[in-house]
């Protein structure tokens, strides 16, 4: 799916997604809060040396959903393995977020998972 402009713009000023992956175990929606980026129309994901729960869920599961902002969206994630493609990743975060490029030096940002997601759906959600 292509992002329009206006949703690209919308999405690049929230700091943050609820992303919610399928429990590996369980089968249950499991919700947490973390950094995301925009890679062209892709959703880059970046987490600790040792794959946290919702990297593995979604190894697992590849289905996602994310609310950014005031946007709901839908896709498909793949955890990345080739090494060329996580440095890719990991660059989209160390220029997004200032405290990303703080802790490079010290080893942050140097070793993680990656994955992209290929959103199928993007849709506003309704005001309330």
């Amino acid at each position: 799916m292509t992002l329009d402009d206006e949703t690209r713009r919308a999405l690049d000023r929230a700091w943050n997604c609820k992303l919610v992956t399928v429990g590996r175990k369980t089968g249950m929606p499991r919700p947490v809060t973390i950094w995301f980026a925009l890679d062209g129309d892709e959703v880059v994901l970046t987490g600790g040396v040792n794959g946290p729960h919702w990297y593995r869920n979604l190894r697992a599961s590849e289905d996602v959903e994310f609310r950014i902002g005031r946007y709901r969206l839908r896709g498909r994630a793949r955890a990345i393995a080739d090494e060329a493609d996580v440095e890719a990743v990991r660059q989209c975060f160390l220029r997004r977020y200032l405290a990303a490029r703080l802790s490079h030096p010290f080893g942050g940002y140097t070793n993680s998972v990656a994955v992209r997601v290929v959103v199928d759906r993007c849709e506003a959600a309704s005001a309330r």
